[in-house]
């Protein structure tokens, strides 16, 4: 069975279709460029370079078309192009594409911030901070709680990966590739 999906584009398949070897030769020649302009830090699982997405699929620049299992790695995922998310970039975007938060509030974090207090279970008073990566949300967890707990320990779960920044390294169980060669951490 097979869908069609049509976001702000063409109509993306949901089907799993395979037209080339994996990495097709489109994608070959970008790694190729990667290879040479991005930093051998940031790796990548697939050798494969993404062109679309929609629902539940990935499409790469040789059309080669992925169930996506990825796009929700670390966030929550709705879908890749999902159109009510879409629409809403696009509602903020003719608005403003930016301003810090701590320099000029703007309601809809608020909003986020009241929803996510709502939804949050428990009977106690909630406040919600948002930031921009896991890592550093991460981090900030863990001021919250030695602040609040006035203890200086923290517990990591075996297998966990918690960010690359420093403080998430230390965090994070995964040696390899996350930490080997980085050391002193925190």
């Amino acid at each position: 069975m097979t869908a069609q999906i049509t976001v702000g584009g063409p109509e993306l398949t949901q089907e799993r279709r395979l037209v080339t070897e994996i990495p097709g030769p489109r994608s070959r020649e970008i790694l190729e460029r990667k290879a040479s302009a991005v930093a051998r830090s940031v790796g990548h699982t697939l050798p494969i370079i993404a062109d679309a997405a929609g629902g539940g699929t990935l499409v790469d620049v040789d059309g080669n078309s992925f169930i996506d299992l990825g796009s929700g790695i670390a966030v929550t995922s709705v879908g890749n192009s999902n159109p009510r998310v879409v629409n809403a970039v696009r509602e903020q975007l003719d608005r403003f594409t930016h301003t810090a938060f701590t320099v000029v509030p703007y309601e809809s974090y608020i909003a986020v911030a009241e929803k996510l207090n709502e939804i949050t279970p428990g009977d106690f008073t909630k406040r919600t901070a948002l930031f921009n990566s896991g890592s550093e949300a991460v981090e900030n967890a863990v001021k919250v709680a030695r602040r609040a707990t006035g203890r200086q320990a923290i517990v990591a779960f075996e297998h966990s990966f918690h960010g690359r920044t420093n403080l998430a390294m230390a965090l994070t169980a995964k040696s390899a590739p996350y930490k080997q060669g980085f050391g002193p951490f925190a």
